[in-house]
């Protein structure tokens, strides 16, 4: 049997890790499977949770050099908050341009591994300010396909008037 040279096992080795680092991060995150529910994927438990409308997915390189995929998830509130009076639901969403769901994720280089770095509630009111609250909770909420009823009626924080 022939003996592989050193060189040839590391030019080998680092082609095969080159390889691994090539694909598309928003695939490798939509295609991971997270300890929160291994027999799903991150893309099946966000792109069917039954109060999301739309999953956009992106990613940006953070400033410590880590590879971030972002999912924003639109929320259908008035499914999300069929308890909610529609008085109450009018006046939560009056001043709300966009109420949805970020979650974040970094892939770390070796081993290749997916986890999540942070899940919020974000809320854009018309005045411009952004409301925002993170907890972990929420990704566990959605892989088991539980109401947050946070979402409800957090549009009723939005400050009357212009951005400051």
């Amino acid at each position: 049997m022939k003996r592989i040279r050193p060189l040839a096992l590391v030019l080998l080795l680092s082609s095969l890790a080159l390889l691994a680092g090539c694909g598309d991060p928003v695939e490798t995150v939509r295609q991971a499977r997270l300890p929160l529910d291994p027999s799903m994927t991150v893309a099946e438990a966000l792109e069917k949770y039954p109060y999301f409308t739309k999953v956009e997915w992106s990613t940006y390189t953070d400033q410590d050099g880590k590879r971030v995929v972002e999912a924003n998830c639109d929320i259908d509130v008035a499914a999300n908050c069929r308890t909610v009076s529609a008085a109450s639901l009018a006046a939560a969403t009056r001043d709300v341009r966009r109420d949805y769901f970020q979650a974040r994720f970094v892939i770390d280089s070796f081993p290749r591994k997916v986890r999540a770095l942070e899940a919020a509630h974000v809320t854009d009111c018309t005045n411009g300010h952004r409301l925002r609250l993170a907890d972990p909770k929420y990704l566990r909420a959605i892989y088991s396909r539980e109401l947050v009823r946070f979402f409800c009626l957090e549009g009723l924080n939005c400050p009357p008037g212009p951005a400051q």
